[in-house]
């Protein structure tokens, strides 16, 4: 997977975008500002944010002019839709093993 490091200016919201993430921007910006930028902002090949509006969002409150950014080529456009939807969801699916929560390692 490729990563460009571009400027912030270059990657453009999906105007379409359903979620609504202003309460986890500060939370996003706290977590890059203490371990970087660990997991890239998707875009299409247009620059069309796919997954990473918060990311976006985010570096935009900390001032950051460039951010990591993966280009998804050769995707169909029912793909991007689907895509945006997991990125999304899946979390959903999920659960909290608790027992592991509770062990310090």
């Amino acid at each position: 997977m490729k990563v460009e490091l571009l400027e912030i200016s270059r990657v453009l919201p999906y105007a379409r975008n359903p979620r609504r993430n202003e309460g986890a921007i500060a939370k996003v910006a706290a977590s890059i500002k203490e371990y970087g930028f660990r997991q890239p902002i998707v875009v299409d090949e247009e620059m069309v944010i796919i997954a990473g509006h918060t990311r976006l969002q985010a570096a935009q409150q900390l001032g950051l002019k460039k951010v990591p950014v993966h280009i998804a080529t050769g995707l169909t456009q029912a793909q991007i839709k689907a895509y945006r939807l997991a990125d999304n969801r899946t979390h959903e699916d999920s659960e909290w093993d608790d027992e592991l929560l509770a062990i310090d390692r």
